[in-house]
């Protein structure tokens, strides 16, 4: 069963890549360094605002139900209540501050920044039903809403730079639309695999809270380690420079994704294992199947990075060369 899932999260990963790197492409294209930048600053924030907002629960839905399956209604159930309250509290709150997260932008970029900032909601709900459906081992839907999301990306893009209106705003809108999308799905995935009733339950969110709380600060200590670099850039350095550091931060990233594959799919597993030996023993081979790959992975595309900038990105890309070789390194260890 777990190879089957890391597999089945691994295909949907790669497929995820390849969009990305696709959307990658043509906003590089028809945006260039500065645009790109700019569409960097305007997504940011509101993904993190989202995350700050979760106090660890997506986490907590993935053990509980793994462990608890008959709980899926309270934690349905408590998921839609959490959204409302907590989501336009954050999104309050972020409207306040974001002028002052995002350095000296254009009118146009603090107006856009602020526009999207209705994802945080959005990002809140999808995050903690795709923990349910992680934690009950639907891995067919957890894939189906990531790659709508991907798809809504990839389509809308692909449109949009064919007709010449692929733009910062544009971008931006398609973004909001896809996240919509998944979100939209993810709610229908838990209503028919799942089939919770409206049932909140304030001693289960307290007992959700009180095992996200403990995971929490390692969530955020993990998130600010791995993405400290771009949020100071985001605040204190020109898009244009953004806009090259994000290329190269993107395809780095090819293997922190493949780690992922695995980490979603070894954890509801581990959960539900009845034997601590056993637990331990998955998770070490996971560890080492994962290791070797990143290191087949890391060689090739160490020697070939000059030459994937230039053809997938263009000339003006190449200068971030190093840094894409540094920040592949690091991607491997951290993963």
């Amino acid at each position: 069963m777990l190879s089957r899932n890391i597999k089945l999260v691994f295909s949907t990963n790669a497929l995820m890549l390849c969009s990305g790197v696709v959307t990658g492409m043509l906003s590089a294209w028809a945006l260039g360094p500065v645009g790109r930048g700019d569409l960097m600053v305007i997504l940011m924030w509101p993904a993190i605002f989202s995350m700050v907002a979760q106090i660890g629960l997506p986490q907590a839905y993935r053990f509980w139900i793994a462990k608890r399956p008959e709980c899926a209604s309270a934690l349905f159930s408590n998921a839609v209540i959490f959204t409302i309250v907590g989501g336009l509290l954050t999104l309050g709150f972020a409207e306040l501050i974001i002028p002052y997260l995002i350095g000296d932008r254009s009118p146009e970029v603090l107006r856009l920044t602020r526009i999207y900032l209705l994802v945080i909601p959005v990002h809140l709900l999808t995050d903690l039903t795709r923990g349910l459906l992680e934690g009950a081992r639907r891995f067919t839907w957890v894939g189906a809403l990531r790659l709508i999301l991907f798809g809504v990306q990839l389509f809308s893009y692909v449109i949009l730079w064919m007709i010449g209106k692929l733009t910062v705003a544009s971008a931006s809108y398609t973004m909001l639309a896809s996240l919509a999308a998944s979100m939209i799905v993810s709610i229908i995935a838990v209503w028919r695999e799942l089939k919770p009733k409206w049932q909140p339950d304030l001693s289960e969110l307290k007992t959700n809270l009180q095992y996200g709380v403990r995971d929490y600060p390692g969530i955020l200590t993990e998130f600010v380690n791995w993405r400290l670099d771009l949020m100071m850039l985001v605040g204190t350095a020109s898009s244009a420079a953004i806009g090259l550091y994000v290329v190269a931060l993107r395809l780095a990233d090819v293997t922190t994704t493949l780690a992922g594959s695995v980490g979603d799919a070894l954890l509801p597993e581990v959960a539900a294992s009845k034997k601590a030996d056993e637990a331990t023993g998955v998770v070490t081979r996971s560890l080492r199947l994962t290791l070797c790959a990143h290191l087949i992975i890391l060689v090739p595309l160490w020697i070939a990075a000059p030459y994937i900038l230039r053809f997938a990105y263009g000339e003006d890309f190449v200068e971030v060369t190093s840094v894409l070789r540094l920040l592949m390194f690091a991607s491997v260890v951290w993963s």
